[in-house]
């Protein structure tokens, strides 16, 4: 298995690099050797972040043909389900997005885009992924890189593939509607079975979701037929009460059912065995 630098289709290879990459990011001692094992290909230079005074952490990835922005998630909901960080900011002129994730992303944005730059070259194609917050930080990401502020001056950078595993609701529909159409055909959100986190903040808030929908069943299948998730997110969905008790609550994300990046990989994993397995 191993990241297809070249191509910006859907693939169980390049959900599966990406899906190994965002475990990854929880990783205390991180190395190239095990930075080319998630995505299969050489490393020539790795760089970590930490934003001070946010949850924002993660690395880039110099690798064969591609870089990665890898974003890590979080180990508790508290930070950015608090009712000052769920508040709305304007976006560009497109909506408006969570204010605790734009702060977030902005308190490591100067190393990601200094790194970026020092990067430029090589015919390298981008890609970004990352799990719960992190997966929220992703999607914010490009988004940035695609709509500059400041369009006259800076040209929107290309992007290769936006993998999200568990990510929180970011934006308004006017920010997610510009964003499918700009890059809704290389972004792949997946949420496994029941996890209660994709579902908030709540619709009833304003936020919505854009990407191409990947739905892990309980089984382990992965399903991609929205009409039939509609009638899942309708059993599931987390209404403003069900909001209200989890900001009461701030779960340990480890305790959130179907939450863990280690689930979202092993079925993951599974998923390509079985695509994989020689009959």
């Amino acid at each position: 298995m191993a990241l297809d630098p070249q191509t910006s289709a859907y693939s169980l290879d390049a959900t599966l690099a990406c899906a190994k990459a965002s475990l990854l990011a929880y990783d205390a001692v991180l190395t190239e050797a095990k930075v080319s094992a998630a995505f299969g290909l050489p490393v020539t230079d790795l760089v970590t972040f930490k934003g001070a005074g946010t949850d924002a952490e993660g690395f880039m990835a110099l690798l064969n043909g591609a870089i990665a922005i890898v974003f890590r998630g979080t180990d508790s909901v508290e930070n950015w389900i608090a009712d000052a960080a769920v508040l709305p900011i304007p976006f560009r002129s497109m909506g408006s997005v969570h204010l605790g994730f734009h702060l977030a992303l902005d308190s490591v944005w100067d190393v990601i885009s200094e790194t970026l730059n020092k990067w430029k070259g090589g015919r390298r194609t981008l890609w970004v992924t990352g799990h719960s917050l992190g997966g929220a930080l992703a999607l914010l990401t490009v988004a940035n890189l695609r709509f500059p502020f400041d369009p006259a001056t800076v040209v929107p950078k290309p992007v290769a593939g936006l993998y999200t595993f568990g990510q929180p609701r970011i934006g308004t529909r006017d920010f997610c509607r510009p964003c499918d159409a700009d890059f809704g055909k290389l972004y792949f959100r997946f949420v496994n079975n029941e996890d209660i986190v994709p579902r908030v903040p709540p619709r009833i808030l304003g936020y919505w979701h854009a990407g191409d929908f990947k739905f892990i069943d309980s089984q382990g299948a992965i399903q991609d037929d929205i009409a039939w998730w509609h009638g899942v997110l309708d059993a599931v969905e987390v209404g403003l009460s069900g909001f209200r008790e989890l900001q009461a609550t701030k779960p340990q994300i480890e305790f959130i059912s179907d939450h863990s990046m280690t689930l979202y990989l092993e079925k993951i994993q599974a998923a390509w065995d079985k695509a994989h397995a020689i009959g």
